[in-house]
């Protein structure tokens, strides 16, 4: 068993020498009468020299000296400093200055032990550096949702004052946002994105994509979250503007196709009016009776005709709300089932999952699918294939699209059909339909920021796929 001597004297020659960091014994005139083997790897020979020669390569006393002050006062301090290596390199460390009194509560020497934290500092200034100039706006937030620190890209934009609640320094609010991205981090510790509207000191909206990090997990609960901030203002301006000239050019479309459908009907009435007035001219009854069948043909087309167009050129102004996407197939199936039991086609739902709510028109869109519904019905009647046609219909999600399908094993369509599908009232059903069915359709679908697309082979039948992205749908108001 040791004995408190060995102990004592273990303590004395051995444990100095193993303690992982330097450690020097200053004297009242600042000379190093001590140190251990560590301070002499680090900072070179010490015998015969002042502390502030070994530590700073000075010949005077450093003009903020904790040793002095511990020297007066006798209470122990701790600092960083700088300072050089036996190699002249520059060091920064952490410095414990204890004092040691004698019997008389004098203080002849002073224990110096310190810290290299050169590699630590260095990263530290590097990931400073990288949290400032990182193109975005980053802050963290604690539990409570206060800024405790930003970079130098948030604090240019918004200046925030650390300690202020995020939702009233960012959006000026007096409760948390509703959407808040951030909670969600601190509920389950995961990544979370959203889009979020903050303002500037200025007043002026700028739109950000937010992403929320949980950090410094304690027992499985975030104690901060660090959001990351990206300007896409000129993005959604962007999206817009495509948006608005994807609408006017429906508009263009549909004024091309009104004067190419006017002009049809302009030929088939002057068709008539040739035909009657030559017959009346040649005291010929069948040639008077075809042109007035032809005449009273084209004016029922044109009643019908203006009649769409009027419905289809006022349109109803988007009113927007949040729809169940799965209610309004379920409403257009239900719709159809008679006529298409009339016909032996069989019409179903193949919706499998429910879809979230979403803001959209609901009317308009139970448009769109009534249009593609009774246009696959239709399809399936002018098919050879009568007796075992079908018309499915659903609505599904992938990446925060909302896809409604129509699929028909119908007649289908050729090459030429397809491109003309959707422009200059096209149709193929002749006196019966004005082609404004379609139009209508796919002005209401680029209303909702979406898009519609085909795919048909004659004989095989034709799928309709409308596609509206989230993001693009219509904000609610």
């Amino acid at each position: 068993m040791i004995s408190t001597l060995e102990l004592n004297t273990c303590i004395k020659e051995k444990l100095f020498d193993t303690i992982p960091m330097t450690v020097a014994v200053i004297d009242t005139d600042f000379n190093i009468v001590h140190a251990n083997s560590m301070f002499k790897q680090v900072f070179g020979a010490w015998e015969n020299k002042k502390c502030h020669a070994v530590y700073k390569n000075s010949d005077v006393l450093c003009k903020d000296c904790k040793g002095s002050k511990t020297f007066k006062d006798g209470i122990s301090r701790k600092n960083q400093e700088a300072g050089y290596d036996k190699n002249g390199i520059l060091t920064r460390y952490i410095k414990h200055t204890i004092p040691v009194a004698d019997e008389n509560n004098n203080i002849p020497f002073l224990i110096e032990m310190s810290i290299d934290i050169t590699q630590t500092e260095k990263i530290k200034k590097e990931h400073q550096l990288l949290f400032d100039q990182v193109p975005c706006c980053i802050l963290v937030i604690d539990k409570n949702f206060k800024i405790v620190r930003t970079n130098q890209q948030f604090k240019n934009m918004f200046n925030p004052v650390k300690g202020e609640y995020c939702y009233q320094s960012l959006k000026g609010r007096d409760t948390q946002c509703s959407d808040c991205t951030a909670r969600a981090s601190f509920d389950d510790g995961q990544m979370h994105t959203g889009h979020h509207i903050w303002k500037t000191a200025e007043g002026k909206d700028i739109h950000f994509q937010i992403t929320t990090v949980p950090l410094e997990s304690n027992h499985g609960k975030p104690e901060f979250v660090m959001e990351m901030a990206v300007d896409i203002t000129k993005t959604r301006q962007l999206e817009q503007e495509k948006l608005e000239a994807e609408r006017l050019a429906a508009v263009g479309q549909t004024v091309a196709g009104l004067a190419h459908g006017v002009k049809n009907l302009i030929t088939s009435l002057e068709g008539g009016m040739y035909m009657l007035s030559s017959g009346m001219k040649k005291s010929d009854i069948e040639r008077i009776g075809k042109g007035m069948e032809i005449l009273n043909r084209n004016v029922g087309r044109v009643s019908t005709f203006v009649r769409e167009f009027l419905e289809f050129s006022k349109g109803r102004s988007i009113s927007v709300a949040k729809c169940d996407p799965g209610k309004i197939v379920e409403e257009v199936v239900i719709s159809y089932a008679t006529k298409a039991a009339q016909y032996d086609i069989s019409l179903e739902n193949k919706t499998k999952n429910k879809i979230a709510s979403a803001p959209m028109d609901y009317e308009n869109i139970l448009e769109c699918l009534t249009n593609l519904v009774g246009n696959a019905i239709d399809a399936c009647q002018m098919s050879e294939n009568k007796g075992n046609c079908f018309v499915h219909v659903k609505v599904y999600e992938v990446d925060d699209v909302i896809n409604f399908k129509v699929t028909d094993n119908g007649c289908g369509m050729d090459y030429d059909v397809k491109n003309k599908v959707f422009t200059n009232f096209f149709t193929t059903k002749g006196t019966g339909g004005t082609g404004l069915g379609l139009l209508t359709s796919k002005k209401i679908i680029q209303e909702h920021g979406g898009t519609i697309d085909l795919k048909s082979e004659p004989g095989q039948g034709s799928t309709f796929k409308i596609s509206l992205p989230r993001k693009r749908l219509p904000q609610l108001k």
